[in-house]
C-alpha cells in the first residue's frame, strides 16, 4: 500500500514534470508552426493547412496548461497570499477534474499531430521534421497527466473512506488507507474533538469535577 505521504510528493513531482514538459512542447510546436507554411514546389503550392490546424490546437492545450497547472501546484504559495481561486483549485475534487479534462485534451492534440505526422505527402520536407518532433513530445504531457490523474483518483478514494469531505485540499490529505487521525485543535483552548467513547474528558475540554464535602 503506497502511503499517503508519498502520493502527495507524487503528485507534486506530475505536476512539476508536466510544466517543464509543457514549455519545451511550446518551443518545439512553436517551431514546426512557423515551418508549417505555404510553399513553392516547381510551381505548385503546397499548404499545410491541416497540419498547422493539429499544431494550433496543441498550441492551445500547451498555453492553457502553463496557465492552469501553476495555479494547482503552487495553490498553497498562493493562499497564503490571499489569492482565494487557488484554495478553490486546490480542492481534492477539483484536482481530479481538471486533471482527467486535460488528459483529455492532451490526448486529443497528440492524436491529431500524429494523424497528420503521418501524411505520405509530407515526406522529404524539413517543416515536416519539425511537426514529428512536435507530435513525439506531445505524448509525454499525456502520459504525465494521466499519471497525475491515477494518483489523484486514490487520493480521492481515501478522503472518502475516511468520511472527509469533497473540498479537502490535495496537498493537505492526511490519511493512510482510508483511516483518518485525530483532529489537532488550531487554538490552545479549543477541545479535542470527542470520540464517542466513556473514557473520560480530553485535555481542555474544562469537565465538570465535584469536590466532596469534608465532615464535622
Amino acid at each position: 500500500m503506497v502511503s499517503t505521504a508519498l502520493l502527495k510528493l507524487l503528485r507534486y513531482s506530475l505536476y512539476l514534470a508536466v510544466l517543464v514538459l509543457a514549455f519545451i512542447e511550446l518551443i518545439v510546436d512553436a517551431v514546426a508552426l512557423a515551418g508549417l507554411k505555404t510553399i513553392n514546389v516547381f510551381g505548385f503550392y503546397y499548404s499545410f493547412g491541416p497540419p498547422r490546424g493539429a499544431a494550433g490546437y496543441t498550441m492551445f492545450v500547451t498555453l492553457a496548461t502553463l496557465f492552469v497547472v501553476p495555479i494547482i501546484a503552487f495553490g498553497n504559495l498562493l493562499a497564503n497570499r490571499g489569492i482565494s481561486l487557488a484554495t478553490r483549485a486546490n480542492h481534492i475534487v477539483n484536482e481530479v477534474a481538471a486533471a482527467s479534462f486535460f488528459t483529455v485534451l492532451w490526448f486529443a492534440a497528440a492524436v491529431a499531430m500524429a494523424y497528420y505526422a503521418g501524411d505520405t505527402d509530407c515526406y522529404g520536407y524539413s517543416a515536416c521534421s519539425k511537426f514529428k518532433a512536435a507530435t513525439a513530445f506531445a505524448w509525454f504531457p499525456f502520459f504525465v497527466f494521466l499519471c497525475l490523474t491515477i494518483t489523484l483518483v486514490i487520493l480521492l478514494v481515501r478522503v472518502r473512506k475516511a468520511g472527509a469531505p469533497l473540498t479537502t485540499l490535495a496537498y493537505e490529505v492526511d490519511v493512510e488507507a482510508g483511516r483518518p487521525g485525530p483532529a489537532v485543535p488550531q487554538h490552545v483552548d479549543a477541545p479535542y474533538p470527542s470520540t464517542g467513547k466513556s473514557e473520560g474528558g480530553y485535555y481542555g475540554s474544562q469537565p465538570q469535577v465535584t469536590m466532596p464535602t469534608p465532615a464535622h
